[in-house]
């Protein structure tokens, strides 16, 4: 791990503790969708999310957030970042609505980013992984 990752996500955290407040979303949206009921969700993710959303005026639907070891999607990818809660992916089914969720979420400071034609996927798993990154399903 990289020390000036580390120092950063931290400074990060350490900068968003006090602004906590979730106005655009509720916790149960990242529910696992394998019917466990379980939701494991960042403070971090979810804060950078609602900033996002604020600053997009527009609607983000998550299409998929935790998933638990026993979703089918977590036993095709156990390495995934939703299994951490650390991972969103947002419906998205055009480009010019793509276009302000992407200068949104680079707003709020994502580096994660993968691109699909129906969701935006974004993460901040960014001590084990890549970043900044975006890739194309």
């Amino acid at each position: 791990m990289n020390l000036v990752v580390i120092l950063k996500r931290l400074l990060k955290i350490l900068k968003n503790q006090n602004k906590m407040e979730c106005k655009y979303f509720k916790k149960s949206e990242f529910t696992c969708k394998c019917g466990c009921g379980k939701t494991v969700i960042s403070d971090e993710l979810l804060y950078m999310l609602d900033k996002a959303r604020g600053f997009a005026k527009i609607p983000f639907k998550i299409n998929s957030g935790y998933r638990c070891s026993d979703h089918p999607e977590s036993k095709k990818n156990p390495k995934s970042s939703h299994i951490k809660g650390l991972a969103v992916d947002i419906e998205c089914k055009d480009s010019n609505t793509r276009a302000i969720m992407m200068d949104a979420l680079v707003f709020a400071e994502f580096e994660r980013f993968g691109l699909h034609k129906s969701f935006i996927h974004v993460d901040i798993d960014v001590v084990d992984k890549v970043s900044p990154v975006i890739w194309l399903y």
